[in-house]
C-alpha cells in the first residue's frame, strides 16, 4: 500500500479548496450583478420620485391657486348683491 505523503496531502486539500473556492466566486459574481441591477432600479426610482414630488409641488401651487380664485369670486358675489340691491331699492 502507498505511503501518503505531504504533497499527497496538499493536492487534498487544494482540490477540496477549488471545490469551494469556484462555487463561491460564482455565487459571488452573482450577487454582485444583482446588485448592480438594483442600484440601477433604484435611481431609475428615485428619479421617478423626484417627478412625483414636482408634480405634487405644481398641484399642490394649482390648488392654491384655485381656492385664492374661489375666494376672490365670493368677494365679487358679495359685491354683486350689494349692487343689485342698490339698484332694486
Amino acid at each position: 500500500m502507498a505511503a501518503i505523503t505531504k504533497d499527497d496531502v496538499w493536492k487534498a486539500v487544494s482540490l477540496l479548496m477549488s471545490a469551494l473556492v469556484l462555487p463561491l466566486a460564482g455565487w459571488v459574481w452573482t450577487v454582485n450583478v444583482e446588485v448592480a441591477q438594483l442600484r440601477n432600479d433604484l435611481g431609475d426610482l428615485e428619479r421617478h420620485v423626484a417627478e412625483l414630488d414636482e408634480a405634487v409641488e405644481e398641484q399642490e401651487e394649482a390648488t392654491r391657486t384655485l381656492i385664492k380664485v374661489e375666494s376672490d369670486l365670493g368677494h365679487v358675489r358679495e359685491i354683486l348683491s350689494r349692487i343689485e340691491r342698490l339698484v332694486t331699492e
